[in-house]
């Protein structure tokens, strides 16, 4: 008479198991193919229906073309066209249809739902503008930080930082703005945008009536970049701020240094000639000597 254990039952089911473990192992593969042929047909039938979209664009029919796009998301979602054709119906609501609510809207969907999207970094910096564009400064601002945050290695990061701080200029959030020109030059100092942001904070201490530090800030861009595209500027709000400190002396000499290189300029005439009028009211002589 055999003799049971619980070891040797436990052997006997462990060996009656690995058929089913086999059997299974070669489900796998099988399940697998099939899952594959599935996506790979739902991305056959989602470019179909995306170039039906685009060509429907192509056309003017643009509420067509995004009835189109529509149906890839209800349907393939995870499609490789599923992130264009959101991408394309913003843009189309955008520019199209000037309709930037429902832009917004896309654009904010494809970045929450497909962050590893090339478009994702385009369409986040989007909703930044549509904000901006409708006056909404803290929504803007809110966005602008927030690509800096999920994209910070993008190419495009230099260039949306120097938005991030002409919208901060532009709500006068000047203390801000200082900060991040300062790091946008410490990190980048060879961008195209590093001249401008040394306008900015001088221009920035100007409008709080901080005179000599905008005179240091103006005065460092014109040693930088003498012939850059905010010279004229710079030159101007020197002399202006010389003026509102009371060295009318030295603005007036400035003035008329500007007006060797800008001589039709009817603006530096103008400041050039109140210049004059208060040095003669304070001093009695219109023209100081040199």
């Amino acid at each position: 008479m055999r003799r049971w254990s619980a070891s040797a039952g436990w052997s006997r089911t462990r060996k009656r198991a690995k058929p089913l473990k086999n059997r299974a192992a070669g489900i796998l593969p099988v399940l697998l193919a099939c899952a594959a042929l599935v996506f790979s047909c739902a991305n056959q039938r989602a470019g179909s229906q995306f170039e039906r979209g685009q060509k429907l664009h192509s056309e003017g029919a643009y509420l067509e073309a995004i009835r189109n796009w529509e149906i890839i998301l209800s349907s393939w979602p995870k499609s490789k066209y599923a992130d264009q054709a959101l991408h394309s119906i913003g843009t189309t609501y955008y520019v199209e249809l000037s309709q930037p609510d429902r832009g917004l809207d896309a654009f904010s969907r494809l970045v929450r739902d497909y962050p590893d999207s090339v478009y994702a970094p385009e369409d986040q910096v989007l909703v930044a503008e549509v904000y901006r564009s409708q006056r909404q400064y803290a929504k803007a601002l809110a966005e602008y930080y927030r690509f800096l945050r999920l994209f910070p290695d993008n190419a495009r990061v230099p260039e949306e930082w120097y938005r991030l701080v002409t919208c901060l200029f532009e709500v006068g959030e000047y203390n801000a703005m200082r900060v991040q020109a300062g790091a946008l030059t410490k990190k980048y100092p060879d961008n195209k945008y590093t001249g401008d942001c040394i306008f900015w904070i001088a221009e920035s201490y100007y409008l709080e009536r901080d005179y000599p530090k905008a005179r240091a800030n103006f005065t460092e861009y014109l040693k930088k970049y003498p012939q850059g595209e905010m010279a004229y500027k710079s030159w101007l709000s020197v002399a202006r701020s010389l003026e509102e400190d009371g060295h009318l002396k030295d603005a007036i000499q400035i003035y008329i240094d500007m007006q060797k290189r800008y001589p039709q300029d009817k603006v530096l005439q103008a400041r050039l000639d109140s210049a004059q009028k208060r040095y003669g009211e304070r001093f009695g002589a219109a023209n100081p000597k040199p």
